[in-house]
């Protein structure tokens, strides 16, 4: 019985972790924009400014509260569903999709740093 909740839990732990992502990259964004005044040259000088080294830790700790927040509210839905083993499936469900995200990451590392570098060269050269 159990077995019928838990993938439908775990898709919308998938999709709860990609929307709260998208959400902390928006909220972000919107307080930048505060601050810079949608002035061009100032962004274009955060972009330079920031470090591959800046970039992936903000990454990393996007993810890990965007994570941690969709395992919480799977735990309350399994608790709702009288699931036995509520807080260990939630922790097992968090896990796994840590592994797997830090495997994606990990074959994608490199790609993502040249992409970022990119932008810069050509914030850069058109600057």
């Amino acid at each position: 019985m159990y077995l019928i909740w838990l993938i439908p839990i775990i898709i919308l732990k998938i999709l709860l972790c990609k929307g709260f992502i998208l959400g902390i990259v928006l909220l972000l964004f919107f307080i930048k924009v505060k601050q810079l005044r949608y002035n061009s040259h100032e962004w274009d000088h955060y972009f330079i400014s920031l470090s591959v080294q800046t970039v992936q830790k903000c990454m990393i700790m996007i993810y890990l509260i965007a994570a941690l927040t969709s395992s919480a509210i799977s735990y309350f839905i399994l608790k709702l569903a009288s699931c036995q083993y509520s807080l260990e499936i939630a922790i097992l469900i968090f896990m796994s999709g840590l592994l797997m995200t830090a495997y994606k990451y990990a074959k994608g590392k490199d790609e993502l740093i040249k992409k970022y570098q990119e932008i810069s060269r050509k914030i850069l050269k058109e600057g």
